[in-house]
């Protein structure tokens, strides 16, 4: 952590120079790799270092074990539950470390959100579940119904998640700035972007984790693959989906968003940036 933080440091204290008009013996780069680094480790509301395992770089490696659990186990009841609660808890911590700065939660709200996501998925889960044995239907339609039940929990339980836990920025808004960082004030506006651009990902992100390696196994068991290579032809599939298709939903919006000044409240029209231009677009901090 005391290295992540130094390391951290130095390149924002880069950037900074750069900034500042002191780009003297700085080079091209040495600036790509600091702002890769502030990126990555940094908050960008309150430039503090983000834990290491909520991090965005962090988060395809984590979902490897949850994802195999949830697909890889047998369905039971258990084993339902128990894999719904561990993905339940690493999205709370992944969301609360990725908010937006001008969220403040307190630690009833968080525990009262995290136990309804996790109620909500294990609901949908079990619920799903049940309701899939009751229909009249074919041993191979049933089969690939079943497959869907983990990424309904998931999907729906996260937007719940997002929801609750940034629903403050409905309310009072989150910070918007100009082309040159220069915070405007508060837009309620762009908080709702900001969360439907959210909970979209939310529920774009589950898919190529969740529903890709079912749909890839079902023409991989038509090869007869021999049943001790069977594990780990499917962990691989899980592997490939989270690393090959992960980034691109996570990627769905960019990490600062922008919005048309006429998509926000009155008061951010007809401002001038520090140069005497209009402002034209407000950016924020979109979250995750």
């Amino acid at each position: 952590m005391k290295r992540w933080q130094e390391e951290a440091d130095a390149a924002k204290a880069k950037i900074e120079r750069f900034k500042a008009g002191d780009a003297q013996g700085l080079s091209s780069d040495e600036l790509r790799r600091a702002k890769t680094i502030v990126e990555a480790v940094l908050h960008p509301d309150t430039q503090e270092p983000i834990p290491a395992p909520f991090r965005v770089a962090a988060f395809g490696p984590a979902n490897i074990p949850i994802c195999a659990g949830m697909l890889m186990m047998p369905q039971t009841r258990f084993n339902v539950v128990f894999w719904q609660w561990v993905n339940q808890s690493y999205n709370a911590g992944f969301n609360y470390s990725n908010r937006n700065a001008n969220s403040d939660l307190s630690n009833e709200k968080l525990a009262a959100i995290y136990l309804g996501a996790t109620t909500i998925s294990c609901g949908i889960a079990l619920g799903l579940g049940e309701a899939l044995k009751k229909l009249p239907l074919t041993p191979s339609v049933s089969s690939s119904l079943f497959k869907l039940v983990p990424y309904m929990a998931v999907a729906g339980s996260n937007v719940f998640n997002l929801v609750s836990m940034r629903s403050s920025e409905l309310a009072t808004g989150i910070p918007v700035k100009d082309k040159d960082g220069r915070v405007l004030g508060l837009s309620k506006e762009a908080g709702k972007s900001a969360i439907l651009q959210g909970a979209i990902t939310r529920v774009v992100i589950p898919a190529p984790v969740l529903l890709f390696p079912p749909i890839i196994m079902r023409f991989i068991d038509q090869a007869k693959l021999p049943p001790r290579i069977r594990p780990a032809a499917e962990l691989f599939v899980i592997v490939a989906s989270v690393f090959g298709a992960l980034p691109c939903a996570i990627g769905l919006f960019p990490q600062e968003s922008s919005v048309p000044v006429s998509r926000v409240e009155r008061e951010f029209q007809g401002l001038k940036t520090k140069d005497g231009e209009e402002v034209k677009q407000v950016f924020f901090n979109r979250g995750v």
